[in-house]
């Protein structure tokens, strides 16, 4: 197992206000750089000032899993570490061999037609980006973001987390799953990705609030336009 404790995957990075553009949040991209850009393109994105914050899952299960990774060298992207990012420095860097089979067997196989040169590039990327996020939004409220889930009713909590529960922070399902209408205190809102809600209303897709939690993965994997927040 990759050791979370250490840092920086184990960091909270928080991030002030944009004083000069607007901040988004997405969901999962899994590879679909393309489509990203289009619904970007929609938005009048601004790549000089606006920033663009992802919850994790970069790769895998669509076609271009290594221009996505190459937007986490742009000043205006930024991300969590999803599972399948988890899967692949555990997998390939540290080679785990259960992990590499089973990020091959969902999605990974894409790693096969790659250049092997771009892996450290990668590895190096993907080995600093933290677990989770806090950002102000342009309302100054703070949007806490993680992957999966989060397993306490305190968001001043995750600095004491152990390797038990960083993990939840990356793989649970269980809130999602218990539809868990619960507030976590001393954060605005959480959002998360991962659990795939199938929330798509004529054609586009929209975020499942529970309590204070927003959960902005509809299944773009699948074909689903991207939940893309501004904050």
């Amino acid at each position: 197992m990759i050791a979370l404790f250490n840092t920086p995957h184990s960091q909270l990075v928080t991030f002030e206000k944009n004083a000069h553009g607007t901040d988004y949040i997405v969901g999962d991209i899994h590879g679909h750089y393309e489509r990203l850009m289009s619904q970007l393109g929609e938005l009048n994105f601004d790549f000089a000032c606006d920033r663009l914050f992802c919850v994790g899952d970069l790769i895998d299960r669509g076609p271009d899993s290594a221009k996505v990774l190459a937007m986490l060298a742009e000043p205006w992207f930024f991300s969590l570490l999803g599972n399948h990012e988890y899967f692949m420095l555990s997998g390939l860097m540290h080679n785990n061999s259960k992990h590499k089979m089973l990020w091959l067997q969902n999605g990974g196989e894409w790693i096969a037609s790659s250049d092997p040169s771009q892996w450290p590039t990668w590895f190096e990327a993907l080995s600093n980006l933290p677990i989770a996020m806090q950002l102000e939004g342009q309302d100054g409220k703070q949007y806490g973001l993680l992957h999966a889930d989060f397993p306490s009713d305190d968001w001043s909590h995750y600095s004491d987390f152990d390797q038990e529960e960083l993990e939840t922070c990356l793989w649970s399902r269980r809130h999602f799953s218990n539809r868990s209408s619960h507030s976590v205190s001393g954060i605005d809102y959480l959002v998360h990705g991962h659990n795939s809600t199938g929330n798509v209303v004529d054609g586009e897709s929209e975020a499942v609030q529970m309590g204070n939690r927003l959960y902005i993965e509809p299944g773009a994997y699948k074909g689903a336009r991207f939940v893309i927040l501004a904050i």
